[in-house]
């Protein structure tokens, strides 16, 4: 998520050409139904752009969410609110949902497991999505990055996104978007008002719930890693499986992908791989996983993860199953 206060040249033409583009698009159509036919386009409207600050991707995105709800926060008070005073932080998911309901009564929902036609149907529903990619393709750089979504155009293949380090209604083919997100396991976020939690719930389905959700997101992340041989896509399986609880899997998927290619940038391997180490009980080789990844990230680990509780919790369970005790979520 590092970033500057720069806007870079060769980004301009892009974002004329998707000003020239925009302008025909509909206003957001309505399609409460998640197996509703979506519209071919679909446009926010108006929709606040601005230049994030020194490695200020996610609370510069956050601000130009909140301008859909005619919000106009100030970009400063967002990162000390969203990232606190390190300036080498990023921005999780955690903070927001407190912080945009304490201020402005609105609540935010993240989860993994996205799709394009998920971005899509939010977008066409009047939500604007937050997505973490790479900032570009990672052969050029590795640098992980809030941005978000504002349209959709299915005749270009293309997002159009509010990006505070490329610029606004910058478009990004759905084939890109896609590639580009699997290695921050289609992380998402929504900001919305209490009376859409229903629609809201409606439109993401099982994923809304956290069970669901781990167990969708391991079954994708596993078919694709099989079926792409890739270096991220056995990283992303080896997230999906420590998340949903099968320990031996993630270890044997994040040394796969790690062979295949780095994992620099890569933020949540530092963490799940010692802590599936940890859970198998292999304790030496978590200590010195720790130490061998504390580079991937730019960002200090001042602080030891916790373990993922409710990763634990789908272990558990899973190995109880057969017992007679029903364990609620």
């Amino acid at each position: 998520m590092v970033g500057s206060v720069g806007r870079p040249v060769r980004v301009v033409l892009a974002a004329l050409v998707a000003l020239s583009l925009v302008g025909g698009f509909p206003q957001a159509a309505r399609a409460d139904d998640r197996l509703a036919p979506l519209p071919a386009h679909a446009d926010l409207g108006p929709m606040r752009h601005l230049w994030q600050t020194l490695n200020n991707c996610g609370p510069a995105s956050v601000v130009m969410a909140l301008s859909m709800f005619g919000i106009d926060a100030d970009q400063e008070a967002a990162r000390l609110a969203l990232r606190g005073p390190d300036l080498r932080r990023g921005m999780g998911p955690g903070p927001v949902d407190p912080w945009v309901n304490g201020l402005y009564g609105l609540r935010s929902v993240s989860r993994m497991n996205g799709t394009v036609e998920l971005m899509k149907r939010l977008v066409a529903n009047g939500f604007a999505p937050m997505v973490t990619q790479w900032m570009q393709d990672p052969s050029l750089s590795r640098i992980a990055h809030w941005r978000t979504v504002r349209g959709y155009d299915d005749d270009m293949k293309s997002f159009y996104v509010n990006d505070p380090m490329l610029g606004a209604n910058v478009p990004l083919t759905y084939e890109w978007f896609n590639a580009n997100w699997q290695p921050f396991s289609y992380r998402w976020m929504v900001l919305y008002e209490p009376k859409d939690l229903g629609r809201l719930q409606q439109l993401i389905g099982a994923d809304w719930s956290e069970t669901g959700m781990r167990d969708g997101f391991y079954a994708r992340a596993k078919a694709d890693a099989y079926s792409q041989d890739t270096s991220a896509a056995w990283l992303t399986y080896g997230e999906a499986a420590y998340q949903d609880g099968w320990f031996a899997e993630a270890v044997a998927a994040f040394d796969r992908g790690m062979q295949l290619g780095s994992a620099t940038g890569v933020f949540t391997v530092r963490s799940s791989y010692p802590q599936a180490l940890r859970a198998l009980g292999r304790q030496t080789d978590a200590a010195n996983a720790t130490a061998s990844l504390a580079a991937l990230s730019a960002v200090p680990a001042t602080v030891v993860q916790s373990p993922d509780r409710y990763a634990t919790f789908m272990a558990y369970r899973r190995a109880h199953q057969e017992d007679g005790v029903i364990l609620v979520e």
